[in-house]
């Protein structure tokens, strides 16, 4: 009797430990979902790279279609240019002539632009350009004879014969039309017509192709008035210099996303949906060179760094969203997840670990759908059709994984809000950070308050405590 009591107590003992047991169980999953979590990372850094590769792609398509239209614009000028003779001294003392340059700045410079956007394709990819409309006007002083008399330039040296009026342009290639000169000064009328000619100022080194126009000017002695027109072709930006004593530009165009970019921003813009409206003052004390110069004593640095305009840009295009969401994708992965481990916390039910695994890769071939569709659909439609798909498929196989159809139901809805959250976060730039975290945080909130009565030392049993 008494052996038999013993074996009875011993079973039960034993029993009590298979159940006691369940916790550990508990903490071996949750490790092992952990590990499996930190496997999909892998997959989602190779979507990430091959979304940076496209995009890759997509740049060095756009770059090619604006090079060949006229590339980014940048306008410096007007400029006087008023050559002289320069006498140096050789080791052997003799007097070697040289002929300068001298540059003077326009007293007042007033742009006026209307720049037209339109788009170019290039295969799959979409490149935004624009046709430029550019009034210039302005007025230059009579060059002072006292900065040459400071440069040590005698009158006589002065070739004011030769003297012109110049402008600098990273691609003269943009230069849709020909450039005609109209100069006034004191009642008398002259124009001249713009040629090919060196870039003195040499603002735009970096660039292969910089060049310059110059129209002869008889007048530039005594200064005056200048009226120009130009059309200009280019893409992604157009900037300007702020070349004059007081300059004041103003643009318009229909692009609906512009960045106002450079050293100086807008005094005064209007943003609509239609288009823009923007303008800028300019005075010389806030730059970093004078009025004139001679060849060589301002930098090509100080001038780019006065440098302003406007991008005309996306504020955020199909790739940007594409990898956005990719940054999401671990979370994507979790949810799935952590719902089929809260049933099998409440059911009992055992999921395998390929099932787990399916329905990570599932999760993960969302992005790659969304990425591959997008560059054809747009990313819109594109991203409804990857959600449906991927929230159809996961909830019909959690039908089966889970051991009933209606559980399958249950999770689509709590997937499709998932990717609601998501569509919602990216479609906004300045709210993203919030949006995300207070998703984070109600997916946490309805976790706690799900598990709030699971005694994780014995996952089948509810614990005691307050409702």
């Amino acid at each position: 009797m008494n052996a038999t009591n013993a074996t009875e107590a011993t079973k039960k003992t034993l029993a009590e430990r298979i159940r006691g047991n369940g916790g550990v169980s508990v903490v071996l999953k949750m490790l092992f979902l952990g590990l499996l979590l930190l496997l999909f990372l892998i997959p989602l850094a190779l979507i990430r790279g091959l979304v940076e590769e496209r995009e890759g792609y997509r740049r060095a398509a756009e770059d090619e279609v604006i090079g060949q239209w006229g590339g980014e614009q940048t306008l410096a000028g007007p400029f006087l240019v008023v050559p002289y003779v320069s006498r140096q001294q050789d080791e052997k003392e003799r007097v070697v002539e040289s002929t300068e340059a001298a540059f003077f700045l326009p007293e007042e410079l007033e742009v006026r632009v209307e720049a037209i956007p339109q788009k170019r394709r290039r295969g799959i990819y979409e490149v935004t350009l624009y046709t430029a409309e550019l009034h210039l006007t302005g007025a230059f002083r009579a060059p002072s004879p006292a900065a040459f008399a400071a440069w040590r330039v005698a009158p006589r040296d002065v070739r004011w014969e030769e003297a012109y009026l110049a402008l600098e342009l990273p691609s003269p290639r943009g230069l849709a039309d020909r450039v005609h000169l109209a100069w006034s000064q004191g009642g008398r009328m002259e124009e001249a017509d713009f040629q090919a000619g060196s870039a003195l100022l040499r603002v735009f080194e970096g660039s292969a192709e910089a060049g310059g126009i110059r129209a002869p000017l008889a007048g530039a002695r005594d200064g005056g008035r200048f009226t120009l027109d130009l059309r200009l072709k280019g893409g992604r930006s157009l900037s300007f210099l702020p070349l004059g004593e007081q300059t004041r530009v103003r643009m318009s165009s229909a692009w609906p996303a512009p960045r106002f970019s450079g050293a100086f921003l807008p005094a005064s813009r209007e943003l609509l949906s239609s288009g823009f409206q923007a303008e800028w003052y300019v005075v010389s004390l806030s730059r970093g060179y004078p009025q004139a110069w001679r060849q060589g004593e301002v930098q090509a640095e100080a001038l780019e760094a006065s440098r302003f305009g406007v991008d005309l840009m996306v504020p955020v295009d199909t790739y940007q969203k594409v990898l956005r969401s990719v940054k999401y994708g671990i979370l994507f992965v979790l949810l799935p997840f952590l719902v089929f481990f809260l049933f099998e916390v409440f059911s009992g039910r055992k999921v395998h670990a390929m099932q787990y695994l399916l329905v990570g890769f599932a999760e993960c071939l969302f992005y790659l759908l969304l990425l591959s569709v997008s560059e054809h659909l747009g990313f819109g439609p594109t991203y409804l059709l990857a959600a449906l798909a991927t929230v159809g498929l996961i909830a019909f196989y959690a039908g089966f994984a889970l051991g009933d159809r209606r559980r399958g139901l249950l999770l689509a809805p709590v997937l499709a809000a998932s990717y609601a959250f998501l569509y919602a976060a990216l479609q906004s730039e300045d709210y993203a950070l919030l949006i995300g975290s207070l998703g984070l945080f109600v997916i946490l909130a309805g976790v706690m308050i799900l598990t709030r009565r699971v005694d994780w030392y014995r996952p089948g049993a509810r614990s005691a405590g307050a409702d």
